[in-house]
C-alpha cells in the first residue's frame, strides 16, 4: 500500500512541477491534491451505488456525475468499471428483455449513449471515448418512419478494445480483441482483432498485431 501511495505522490509531482516535490510545502500539496482524488474517488464509489441502483454490479465501480440509467431489461456492470457523465450525460437503455453486458475496469467517458433492445456486451478493459453512440436497434423502418423497426442484432465489443471519440457502432456488430475504432467512424460490419479500422463506413486500415509484432522485432535487436 505505502508503495502504490508514494508511486501516485511520483506521479502528481511530475504533474505539477515535472520533478519530484522537493521543499515541504510542494510535498504538503502533492499530498493535499492526493487526498482531495482519494475522496473523490471514495465519492464516486457512493455515487455509483446509487446511479446504477437499478443495474447488477460488481465491486469498486465509480460513477462521476449524474449517469441517466433506463433499465427495463438487465444491465450487468464488472468490477472496477468507470463510467463519466460530469461533462456530458453518459445514457444507458436497456428495453424489456434486452441485456446489456459490460465487462471488469471497462471505461466509459462522458456522453456516451448504449441503447439496446436485445444484446450488447462490452469485454474487458475496454476504452469507450466521449460521445459514442452503441445501439442495437434501428428503432425505425427505413421507409415508414412512423413504424417501430423490429430488427434487432447483438453487438459484440471483445475484451481491449477502443472505441474513439465520437464513432457508432450498429446492430450485429462484432469488433474483435484489441482492435481500435477511430474517432467520427460508423461501424456497419464486423471488425478484426487487433486492427485499427476507420471512416463512414468503417474500413479496415492497418493491423494492429503486425505493428505489435515489428516494434517487438525492433526493441529485440535494440538490446542484443
Amino acid at each position: 500500500m505505502k508503495k502504490r501511495i508514494m508511486d501516485k505522490v511520483d506521479v502528481l509531482a511530475a504533474d505539477y512541477y515535472s520533478r519530484p516535490a522537493q521543499s515541504t510545502s510542494e510535498k504538503l500539496f502533492i499530498y493535499w491534491v492526493l487526498f482531495k482524488r482519494l475522496l473523490n474517488s471514495f465519492i464516486s464509489i457512493l455515487n455509483a451505488k446509487y446511479r446504477l441502483r437499478a443495474c447488477r454490479t460488481g465491486k469498486l465501480i465509480t460513477v462521476k456525475g449524474r449517469l441517466m440509467i433506463r433499465n427495463e431489461g438487465k444491465i450487468i456492470i464488472g468490477d472496477g468499471c468507470r463510467i463519466w457523465s460530469h461533462i456530458g450525460t453518459t445514457q444507458i437503455s436497456a428495453g424489456p428483455r434486452a441485456v446489456i453486458e459490460i465487462g471488469e475496469n471497462t471505461f466509459i467517458n462522458t456522453g456516451a449513449i448504449i441503447t439496446s433492445r436485445k444484446n450488447i456486451r462490452i469485454g474487458k478493459n475496454c476504452q469507450i471515448a466521449n460521445q459514442v453512440i452503441i445501439m442495437d436497434d434501428d428503432f425505425h423502418d427505413v421507409y415508414a418512419r412512423e413504424k417501430t423497426c423490429s430488427a434487432k442484432e447483438a453487438i459484440i465489443i471483445g475484451d481491449n478494445a477502443w472505441i474513439a471519440t465520437r464513432a457508432t457502432i450498429l446492430k450485429g456488430v462484432t469488433i474483435g480483441d484489441g482492435a481500435v475504432v477511430a474517432a467520427g467512424a460508423v461501424v456497419t460490419k464486423d471488425v478484426l482483432p487487433y486492427t485499427l479500422v476507420g471512416g463512414v463506413p468503417a474500413k479496415f486500415i492497418k493491423s494492429l498485431k503486425e505493428d505489435a509484432h515489428i516494434n517487438l522485432e525492433i526493441s529485440n535487436l535494440i538490446h542484443n
